[in-house]
């Protein structure tokens, strides 16, 4: 069992370069054993105001330095985050519960884009352009839009933050964090590495709170110019809505429903152990995780078999332990509404072929809030299961007759974030991928995200990108300079 080292940060506020206390204070739970791992005092509306007016402050300067110096900080936190791999695991783990390993995964996964935005921030060119007139020319530059609002979920408290950060300030921008309300731990954790690697105070300004309260201000303060939240899409529309006050620019990675379609000619134990790492990767606490698994009716019970024997075999527990392949979900109400929906598949017809219960051999984990990885045959797409975003570890799997039918079902959905396709055929993968109507598709893969290539949903599922050079332009704003051509004197 690994143990969670001492903490090498407050649990507190981080603004202007200084720990601040709040005036309320927090216990944040080990979702596995609901044991207090820290009392961590929330910043209010005061404290808020006063972290974004620091980041104002601070961009003055920020804004005017050097894209490589900028760049070079970004980079360095890349590679003190490297050195302090394990510790950051084990306190995501800890905070999270997500298994040890994917913990590890995690904060490379994040290092990844302190690494990418540091190269790309020397990158962010401008343009001369012609002018109508022979004696005139346009420069077009891009510039940091101004201090950014970034909000965070709990199920990537580390990497969704540092997509949000290293981007922003890349770009130029200062910025003021407000992490999940579940897990403050990993991201005040970032406060020291990020003076280490050189960001001057007030650069970001890291603030747990209310999302209700947070979110709120930063719609309504004038120094905000641009909103980026991972959440729900109920919380997109909200944050959107009063954002519109102020004409605030917003990038919104938002909820999901994501197909799995499973072609004829596919590999099935490839595609069971992709399907099944997929959906106990964070005990399937994903956004875009397999909401919809669509099997060809020539291929189900074969691959139900499959698929049900490898469940059995996974081991869900405390994700400090070893050899745990899938944790808790984040607490006990998210357990009930995971029920709840296989309770109404069930008695609307669906079957149930396979439930993993392996947690409950372990009296120590008798208050945490496990929900057993569970496989579902028989799911029709009027059944809530198939329509809502599940968020836990459960495998609807639902039949087809045709290609086109399977298509056409994934894409009768208002979301929009990812789609996955398994075949052998790959002219005919991708064929069915460029129909998927999703921001990304994975084929023959199960985690196609990187920090090299863009991120994004449409339709309800969001706007703008991360990753990529797309995600430097969230936080870019666009002015242009007509000029005299120089001319020397002849």
């Amino acid at each position: 069992m690994k143990a969670v080292p001492n903490f090498w940060f407050e649990p507190a506020p981080w603004i202007d370069g200084q720990w601040r206390r709040g005036t309320e204070e927090i216990s944040v739970p080990n979702p596995a054993t609901n044991q207090s791992l820290a009392m961590v005092t929330r910043a209010d509306a005061g404290l808020i105001h006063e972290a974004i007016e620091g980041a104002e402050r601070a961009w003055a300067n920020w804004k005017h330095r050097s894209p490589v110096d900028r760049g070079g900080i970004l980079k360095r936190t890349a590679a003190l985050m490297i050195a302090k791999r394990e510790e950051l695991a084990v306190l995501l783990s800890a905070e999270q519960g997500k298994p040890y390993a994917q913990g590890l995964g995690e904060v490379d996964y994040a290092a990844s884009f302190f690494q990418w935005f540091g190269e790309e921030a020397r990158r962010s060119y401008g343009r001369i352009a012609a002018h109508p007139e022979a004696e005139r020319e346009f420069f077009v530059e891009h510039k940091p839009i101004g201090v950014a609002g970034l909000i965070t979920p709990w199920n990537f408290p580390l990497a969704q933050g540092a997509k949000k950060i290293a981007a922003a300030l890349a770009a130029g921008c200062t910025a003021v964090w407000k992490p999940a309300e579940r897990t403050p731990l990993i991201a005040l954790a970032m406060a020291p590495i990020l003076a280490e690697a050189g960001l001057p105070p007030g650069v970001l300004q890291i603030a747990p709170g209310r999302g209700s309260v947070v979110g709120k201000i930063f719609a309504e303060h004038p120094a905000v110019r641009v909103l980026s939240l991972t959440g729900s899409t109920a919380t997109g529309s909200s944050l959107m809505a009063d954002a519109a006050c102020q004409i605030k620019r917003v990038s919104l990675e938002l909820g999901g429903n994501a197909p799995f379609i499973v072609l004829p000619d596919a590999d099935l134990e490839f595609t069971a152990e992709h399907l099944l790492r997929l959906k106990l990767f964070v005990s399937g606490q994903v956004c875009v995780t397999a909401n919809r698994v669509f099997v060809h009716e020539t291929i189900e019970t074969e691959f139900l078999e499959i698929l049900s024997h490898k469940m059995e075999q996974s081991v869900v527990g405390n994700g400090l332990a070893e050899h745990v392949d899938a944790g808790p979900l984040i607490h006990r109400q998210a357990c009930q509404d995971v029920g709840a929906l296989v309770s109404q598949a069930l008695t609307a017809g669906a079957k149930l072929v396979c439930r993993n219960t392996s947690f409950e051999r372990d009296p120590s984990l008798k208050e945490g809030s496990f929900y057993p990885p569970t496989l579902l045959s028989n799911v029709q797409d009027s059944m809530p299961i198939a329509s809502h975003e599940i968020f836990g570890p459960v495998i609807p799997v639902l039949r087809y007759k045709t290609v086109a039918d399977a298509i056409r079902r994934s894409n009768e959905t208002p979301y929009g974030l990812a789609g996955y396709v398994y075949g052998h055929d790959m002219t005919n993968c991708r064929a069915v991928a460029r129909e998927l109507e999703v921001g990304i598709v994975g084929v023959n893969e199960w985690r196609p995200l990187k920090a090299e290539i863009p991120f994004g949903g449409i339709k309800q599922s969001g706007i703008g990108a991360e990753g990529g050079e797309e995600g430097l332009r969230e936080f870019l704003c666009t002015q242009v300079i007509s000029m005299p051509k120089p001319f020397l004197e002849r």
